[in-house]
């Protein structure tokens, strides 16, 4: 047995060339549009309603009695049927007009559906790759922030220096007793090793930036003053 599967645009273009004897709405004809949309959505959902839950379901857009007058048109036009259970009036789509589906266009249209569900989570990892990436770079630090740190340690390590200097001279002094000459050597030592760790640190910071900017290593530490030993 078939599926069945509407054909509305075929049933719906006579929608507007039948006439109908129903009676007017309030001040004026029978609204062809509200019509047509009434129908179109029977056809389409191909399932019962009652006026209310069509009312409801096309979210109140047009009167209750309008929606009523429309249905009543359709079950005239042969588009749909009507039933009466427990006293209330179902519509539905006639069935008779509801063409089935050969299995060659079923079969065409079950590889379709799976074609685009494949395609849907190749696109759907794509933009998780993506997002990930984009967090990735949100938090990566700017070439402008990177500039900033380079300059800040340029002017640390200037600093560690001239206290380095300072030390050696005052090591060389000849009225530095024994003790106090090891805690300055050691302290030169420990300067030493944070002046270069940060020249190193320097260094890579440069190298992260001429990745990403158009100019030579050599040209960008003479722009910002980066001087080698």
């Amino acid at each position: 047995m078939g599926i069945k599967v509407l054909k509305v645009t075929a049933l719906l273009a006579g929608l507007n060339r039948m006439p109908s004897s129903v009676s007017t709405v309030t001040k004026g004809q029978l609204d062809e549009v509200v019509v047509e949309k009434v129908c179109n959505y029977m056809l389409q959902q191909n399932r019962p309603y009652s006026a209310t839950d069509v009312w409801n379901n096309l979210r109140r857009e047009y009167p209750k009695a309008q929606i009523i007058k429309c249905l009543d048109v359709g079950v005239e036009r042969g588009f749909l049927c009507e039933k009466l259970i427990s006293k209330q009036k179902i519509y539905f789509a006639d069935q008779s007009k509801i063409e089935k589906c050969n299995e060659e266009e079923l079969q065409v249209m079950n590889v379709s559906i799976v074609e685009k569900k494949n395609r849907l989570n190749e696109l759907s990892n794509e933009i998780k790759v993506a997002k990930n990436e984009l967090k990735e770079y949100g938090s990566a630090m700017r070439i402008e922030e990177m500039i900033a740190l380079q300059t800040t340690m340029k002017t640390q390590v200037k600093e560690m220096e001239k206290r380095i200097s300072g030390m050696v001279t005052h090591a060389k002094d000849k009225f530095v007793n024994e003790k106090r000459k090891s805690e300055l050597v050691a302290k030169q030592e420990y300067y030493t090793r944070q002046y270069k760790e940060r020249k190193r640190i320097a260094d890579r910071i440069v190298d992260v930036i001429c990745e990403n900017v158009n100019i030579s290593k050599k040209k960008l530490m003479e722009d910002i003053g980066f001087e080698l030993d």
